[in-house]
């Protein structure tokens, strides 16, 4: 009699565990699907990233001109400073991410004078390389930022500049320690919990890890057939999806607008910028 207690017991719980984790799986599913929309139409301001933006001649301001949707900025954590650079070498005590990105960000908005990054209310993200320690790293950062969160707080503002963390990112069970400005740059094939995928931006990778194209011609359909899938299998989480260390010509991008690719990943903000109006006759 007790026996068959137990093992209705079992059955039921394990009934009611499953029926909770399904619950679970179709809630996430339904969110993330509403962020993820497939690109229709690519647009500089929605569907382009300055890779290495502060090695431009002119870091922020080159890709802010075009309207770009997305900068990349390396930091390196000395001290209490957080310097912008490509390496350790390259250190120059002058370019501080206040410098370089944060005192010309906030100069545009109070120059638009409507809150926005900006002024027709396109939106605008700044993908932070890592290069030290994360959590220290990232910590320095969250200090300097707080008394100008709100420029960076989407749960209050929809017009607010996006913060995505890449490079030696924190584990994703640390993503909680932090300030819910930050997201997080996702990392192909790691684990994240229901929670945790909610700070994930995006997925990038570098493009080497299906195909060594070199941008000229077409790329192999079997290199091909491997990068669409990984598209694929990113945009069915409801991510969206970037690669790197991509070939920096317009076949490529054109491969990459065929795929669904939602960043186009250039060092030539303007002539992606031209690419892009003339692709769809603006």
């Amino acid at each position: 009699m007790e026996k068959g207690k137990k093992s209705t017991a079992l059955r039921h719980l394990s009934y009611t565990a499953i029926c909770t984790m399904l619950m679970q799986v179709a809630n996430v599913m339904a969110s993330h699907a509403q962020e993820y929309v497939p690109v229709n139409k690519y647009e500089v301001n929605k569907n382009t990233h300055s890779h290495n933006d502060y090695l431009q001649s002119q870091p922020f301001h080159t890709a802010y001109a075009s309207h770009f949707g997305s900068m990349e900025v390396d930091v390196f954590l000395e001290g209490n400073e957080l310097y912008v650079a490509h390496t350790i070498e390259d250190i120059d005590k002058k370019r501080t991410i206040e410098s370089l990105y944060i005192e010309p960000l906030l100069r545009e908005i109070k120059r638009n004078g409507n809150n926005k990054a900006y002024k027709d209310g396109g939106k605008l993200q700044l993908l932070i390389d890592l290069k030290t320690a994360g959590e220290p790293t990232l910590k320095c950062l969250e200090a300097k930022l707080k008394p100008l969160r709100h420029y960076f707080d989407l749960a209050a503002n929809p017009d607010a500049v996006r913060l995505v963390i890449t490079g030696n990112v924190p584990a994703p069970d640390r993503f909680k320690a932090f300030d819910p400005i930050f997201f997080f740059d996702g990392k192909r094939g790691t684990p994240y919990a229901a929670e945790q995928l909610k700070r994930v931006a995006f997925f990038s990778v570098g493009l080497y890890e299906f195909s060594k194209w070199n941008g000229m011609g077409r790329m192999t359909a079997a290199d091909y057939i491997k990068s669409q899938n990984f598209v694929d299998s990113v945009h069915k989480a409801g991510k969206q999806v970037r690669f790197w260390g991509n070939p920096d010509t317009k076949t490529c991008w054109q491969a990459f607008i065929k795929m669904g690719v939602d960043y186009l990943n250039t060092d030539s903000p303007a002539a992606m910028a031209r690419f892009l109006k003339a692709t769809y006759n603006e």
